[in-house]
């Protein structure tokens, strides 16, 4: 491990702000040695630690560089089990995991981002609730979460702190504040946002050459189908009917469609559930049971070909030649047929709930159905 009392006396002298001669008075040498240890010419003899510690109200440890170092270590650690967490969509425990983590190292900013990105998911994963009990305890818990989320947050947004990481805690507080029901606050801090047209993404478009561009763009256009997805989603609360609800849906899907004309549309198969399911609950409010049965069959097709999607395999269609499937990690631990065949539950559909056709997909569904995605 490379000693770095050298730049440690340095950055402490600049916070103290004291000079060299104040540190050799207190320890009674010369400037002379201090000087030299601040260049990296020499160390302080062993016994001198606890003293130069005791100047600047630090450690031993951090002095030389070692408590930086096991800090950066048990980070890591806290790291590779969130990851571990995310692939099994265990938004609760990795929630929890962070919070561990604020406590021991609470003004490490990218500590409390990671809690407040665990927390903000948390929030939005999908808890199954059976009765009014478990659903006011799922609410309340929500609550919890979004309550520290807007404190991290706030904090996170108003501290100087790299830009990236400001406006990502910023996002976040949005959603925090919106859970909270403080919509005013939520517009406010999203309206101090950078516009789409400033983005990084849209900038890169206008400097990248070649191949850098090319993968940039289809990495940048892939995002924009998932946003895509999530704007037909929020549409749902607007005021649209039926068949506006339908035909809106049925766009998306055609855009999707448009874009991967050869199939190949990896973690989009996700999305393509979600659409068709919008379609088939839809279609349930209007009675329409052949609609219904159509559109559940298809949202079917691409939950199950979701949970059994491998990553990595290469995408074909033009738009997308250079990119390879992935998943990426969930804020839920179910896989996508499980989740499909629990909307399924909704009383909406009680009306062709004995349809011989109805059954046949749950049937589909529950073969590759999971409560947890390491299971399969």
């Amino acid at each position: 491990m490379d000693i770095t009392i050298c730049d440690n006396l340095k950055e402490l002298r600049k916070k103290k702000n004291n000079t060299q001669e104040d540190l050799a008075d207190f320890l009674t040498i010369s400037i002379a040695a201090v000087s030299k240890w601040e260049r990296g010419e020499s160390y302080p003899d062993i016994e001198l630690l606890p003293r130069i510690a005791v100047f600047y109200d630090t450690t031993v440890d951090d002095l030389l560089g070692v408590g930086e170092a096991r800090k950066k270590e048990k980070i890591r650690e806290y790291g590779n089990q969130s990851r571990e967490f995310s692939k099994s969509g265990d938004s609760v425990a990795c929630a929890e995991l962070w919070r561990n983590a604020a406590k021991e190292f609470p003004n490490d900013n990218y500590v409390m981002w990671q809690f407040l990105q665990a927390l903000t998911n948390a929030t939005n994963a999908v808890f199954v609730a059976d009765g009014k009990e478990a659903y006011e305890a799922k609410e309340a818990k929500k609550n919890e979460y979004s309550k520290e989320a807007v404190e991290i947050g706030e904090k996170l947004s108003a501290k100087a702190i790299d830009q990236t990481t400001m406006y990502q805690a910023m996002y976040r507080l949005c959603m925090a504040y919106k859970e909270l029901g403080e919509v005013d606050k939520a517009v406010n801090t999203a309206n101090k946002l950078p516009e789409m047209w400033l983005s990084k993404e849209d900038s890169l478009l206008r400097v990248l050459e070649g191949e850098e561009l090319k993968a940039h763009s289809q990495r940048f256009l892939l995002s924009l189908i998932i946003s895509i997805n999530n704007m037909v989603n929020d549409l749902r609360r607007c005021d649209y009917d039926n068949e506006q609800t339908i035909r809106i849906s049925e766009k998306a899907i055609q855009l999707i469609k448009l874009f991967f004309e050869d199939g190949d549309y990896g973690a989009q198969h996700g999305i393509l559930r979600s659409l068709y399911w919008i379609i088939a609950q839809t279609c349930a409010k209007m009675n329409d049971a052949d609609a219904v049965i159509e559109n559940l069959s298809v949202a079917a097709e691409h939950a199950i070909a979701y949970d059994l999607l491998e990553d990595g395999v290469p995408h074909t269609s033009l738009l997308f030649n250079t990119l390879k499937t992935q998943r990426g990690g969930k804020t839920y631990m179910n896989n996508e047929s499980q989740i499909l065949l629990k909307l399924m539950e909704n009383k909406d559909f009680d009306f062709c709930r004995d349809d011989e056709r109805f059954a046949e997909i749950k049937n589909r569904l529950m073969s590759v159905a999971c409560e947890d995605i390491n299971a399969r």
